[in-house]
């Protein structure tokens, strides 16, 4: 349970091809011509157990976006195969995200 100036993260867990399970934040909803698609960043860089130590450039967060497809029985995340969309929903995420801007 959050405390009173904490956010409730959801968390999806995640299943590589080798089968390693690892746990991610959800950050936003990117709504695009192409459809929705949901961003996330590990759960360990959200609750600040990576200190970004290892990257020179200091702490920052590892996004992943996936298509975003709501089902009877929950929520189904997708790869998105097009190298152009995923660039276009990390503009649209990191821009809402560290600039303060609109998702659109």
């Amino acid at each position: 349970m959050a405390g009173p100036d904490e956010t409730e993260i959801d968390v999806f867990t995640l299943t590589d091809e080798d089968g390693n399970e690892a746990d991610y934040g959800f950050l936003l909803l990117v709504e695009l011509e192409e459809g929705r698609f949901a961003v996330l960043a590990p759960l360990d860089q959200l609750e600040g157990d990576d200190d970004g130590s290892d990257d020179p450039d200091g702490p920052g967060l590892d996004l992943y976006a996936f298509a975003y497809v709501e089902e009877d029985d929950g929520v189904r995340l997708d790869e998105v195969e097009s190298d152009d969309l995923l660039d276009r929903i990390f503009e649209v995420a990191e821009k809402a995200l560290f600039e303060g801007g609109d998702e659109e």
